[in-house]
């Protein structure tokens, strides 16, 4: 098995986006992220740190700038991410990868004084993951919900309340604004001003479109609810990631609001389905992706064993 090689510019990520479409083409029984969820994990890092040098690539010997998987060694969540050419699915070259990226992230882990290793986004069905998982000591914890929606089919006219406007993001020009709504949405116990600093790097890196950054937004410029959604156009599967409402806005229709504007503009680009997931236990999130025709299809669990 050839071994695999640190990260090293764009063409790579470009390798890494190609083997994720393809596994989503093949719908073989392994979850395949969407192209969006890496894009916002590797511009949208935590604040302890990116995870641009944690990626690790197997080159594919016979097709030059094909990767065979790859995999990212959390410096953070204590765990690892590793995702292999479908045709490759429970064969002993992604055995040997999946026991490398373990070991790599074993590693990590215990350098951060952790006591528990994670791996994320195994379907439950998903026999030849799970069960290789189950023989190296993993058990299944807390994991997501995994929804979809159709786009071939008349969407409904978003309601917005109030004076609220639903229209896009205007950019760094209302980044105090974004991440305030932001930051207050998901809980964030971090001094502010690191989290905005994230947010305008966010803003001008070559990923950001302010045109799928789409919020509800008052006259006087606070902003009560968020989305960004994005696309694979090759499958034509729009992805929501992040979604949220600030506090101080609950209970409103405002999260709908943006989301039904987020469909559309998937639409519009073409796209034939829309996808997004959260926790199992997150009743209220649930409620509301439902609300605009959203439907539980499978369930992704999170694999963990003590090390």
């Amino acid at each position: 098995m050839i071994k695999p090689r640190p990260y090293r510019d764009e063409c790579d990520l470009e390798a890494m986006r190609s083997l994720l479409v393809a596994g989503r083409q093949a719908s073989n029984g392994t979850y395949y992220i969407h192209t969006g969820d890496l894009t916002w994990w590797l511009y949208y890092p935590p604040l302890e740190g990116d995870y641009w040098e944690h990626i690790y690539l197997w080159d594919d010997p016979e097709q030059p700038g094909r990767l065979l998987g790859w995999a990212l060694a959390s410096p953070v969540f204590a765990g690892f991410d590793i995702f292999i050419q479908p045709e490759l699915r429970g064969s002993s070259p992604a055995q040997e990868m999946l026991l490398w990226a373990e070991e790599k992230a074993l590693q990590v882990t215990r350098r951060q004084g952790k006591t528990t290793i994670y791996v994320l986004w195994v379907l439950h069905d998903d026999e030849v993951l799970g069960e290789h998982l189950r023989q190296r000591g993993y058990r299944l914890a807390r994991g997501y919900v995994h929804l979809t929606r159709n786009l071939d089919i008349a969407l409904l006219p978003a309601q917005v309340p109030g004076d609220f406007m639903v229209r896009s993001c205007k950019g760094e020009p209302e980044v105090d604004a974004r991440a305030r709504a932001q930051y207050g949405a998901f809980g964030s116990s971090a001094p502010f001003e690191r989290y905005l600093e994230r947010f305008r790097n966010f803003m001008r890196s070559p990923v950001y479109c302010h045109n799928l950054d789409i919020v509800a937004i008052t006259p006087d410029g606070q902003i009560g609810a968020f989305c960004i959604v994005w696309m694979d156009v090759v499958n034509k599967v729009g992805l929501f990631e992040p979604v949220g409402t600030h506090p101080d806005f609950q209970r409103k229709g405002l999260g709908r609001a943006v989301m039904l504007e987020g469909l559309r503009r998937l639409q519009a680009g073409g796209m034939k389905q829309a996808i997004i997931s959260t926790f199992e236990d997150n009743p209220a999130a649930i409620k509301l992706y439902e609300s605009v025709g959203f439907r539980i299809v499978n369930q992704l669990g999170t694999y963990e064993k003590d090390v």
